[in-house]
């Protein structure tokens, strides 16, 4: 892939992880829905960063 599509994908990536954040916050505090999502979103984050430093 093309560095430019690449950086492309990431933007998409971190926007929608972005959204995914927002999201989570509106689910109950001490629910285990939201503790599971935010280790996902975690997760996920890592997976941009570690792409992203290539």
């Amino acid at each position: 892939m093309a560095d430019l599509e690449v950086q492309a994908a990431l933007s998409q990536a971190r926007q929608a992880a972005s959204a995914a954040t927002f999201d989570i916050q509106k689910l109950p505090e001490d629910s285990i829905e939201r503790q599971a999502l935010h280790n996902l979103l975690t997760a996920v984050d890592a997976i941009i960063e570690a792409l992203d430093t290539e």
